[in-house]
């Protein structure tokens, strides 16, 4: 191939390349962010080496843009975007087979990316046997080249096998109550204070204990009057440390949210020390994971009001949401949790 031909088969690919990564990285603040379809939902409920993958992705493609930028002048820069993007590659081998086979749904954004890395890494792959064959490389150069593009893709590959895992597995909160390892799991989404959520609360204790014999239940908070935020990081605090008392600590921050929007610390000490509970200083990782996992289920979801309560089965992948006071009853708890098992 003429070397002019080779620099303007160059320049197109360059281009490419550019968008490929820019996509990446826009796709991945979506991802990060929870601006979604309901299909992420489950996916929301992996990470990768316990951190979200859409802010994973952001790192990773702002580290391929830094490379990219840099390896006209630095090769090593240029060997690292090549070897990164065919690691990348085989993750994405890895992420696709889980929404294939485990999670049984496929998310939009996530084949998004997907397909940019892919189209990163035939690019890359194309600029490389253009180079060589223009240069006059020998075919055992070019073969050593491939051979570590594969090894580097096999590498990804298993590291996507042993980094990415569940959420009861994954160092995100622990969120979950009842039988954990039930395909089941019956989401409550409230607000502190949404009126119809505080008369359906009492039909909520009643039925827990009976839900929590077969199914997993997790309590969400969903801010739609903005004063919630204000309880959300007690409400976690008991969820993941006093799980033994979380129902009676619940019906106490619900008493006092009839009494103030915005309580001190000391004010929530005083209303819980009865049962025996000291509070934790406010750990502000553990808060935004948990806000973020809050969000990315409600969102996922596509819980539109409060109170809701969203029964999911990730075996038959049936779901179900029951809103407001008429829906949400003992009796249709129930029977919900039977029908998205069948």
């Amino acid at each position: 191939m003429p070397l002019s031909s080779c620099g303007a088969g160059k320049a197109v690919a360059g281009v490419v390349l550019w968008l490929a990564l820019l996509a990446g990285l826009t796709l991945s603040v979506l991802s990060g962010l929870k601006i979604c379809t309901t299909m992420c939902s489950e996916t929301a409920k992996f990470a990768i080496f316990g951190m979200d993958f859409g802010w994973f992705g952001c790192l990773f493609f702002g580290l391929l843009i830094l490379l990219a930028a840099l390896r006209n002048r630095i090769p090593l820069a240029g060997a690292l975007l090549l070897y990164g993007v065919s690691g990348a590659v085989g993750a994405e081998l890895r992420l696709i087979w889980i929404q294939k086979y485990v999670i049984g749904a496929w998310c939009p954004v996530c084949l998004g990316i997907a397909a940019m890395v892919a189209t990163a890494g035939l690019v890359l792959l194309y600029e490389l046997l253009a180079t060589q064959t223009a240069l006059g490389g020998s075919m055992k150069t070019r073969c050593t080249h491939v051979a570590v593009m594969i090894l580097a893709l096999l590498i990804g590959l298993g590291a996507a096998v042993v980094g990415v895992q569940k959420e009861a597995e994954a160092a995100g909160p622990d969120i979950y109550f009842g039988k954990r390892q039930s395909d089941t799991t019956v989401y409550v989404v409230s607000d502190w204070f949404c009126p119809v959520c505080r008369r359906v609360e009492p039909e909520i204790e009643k039925v827990f204990p009976e839900i929590a014999a077969t199914a997993r239940v997790a309590f969400v908070d969903m801010p739609i009057h903005p004063d919630t935020s204000n309880y959300t990081p007690y409400n976690l605090q008991f969820i993941m440390y006093n799980k033994d008392k979380y129902m009676r600590l619940r019906h106490v921050l619900d008493e006092l949210s009839r009494s103030t929007k915005n309580p001190t610390p000391e004010q929530v000490q005083a209303a819980v020390a009865p049962l025996g509970i000291k509070l934790r200083p406010h750990n502000f990782v553990e808060l935004m994971n948990g806000v973020k996992l809050f969000e990315s289920l409600f969102r996922g979801f596509g819980v539109k009001a409060t109170p809701t309560v969203v029964v999911d089965n990730t075996r038959t992948k049936k779901r179900k949401l029951l809103v407001g006071s008429r829906d949400i009853t003992r009796n249709a708890i129930k029977e919900a949790i039977v029908e998205v098992g069948r």
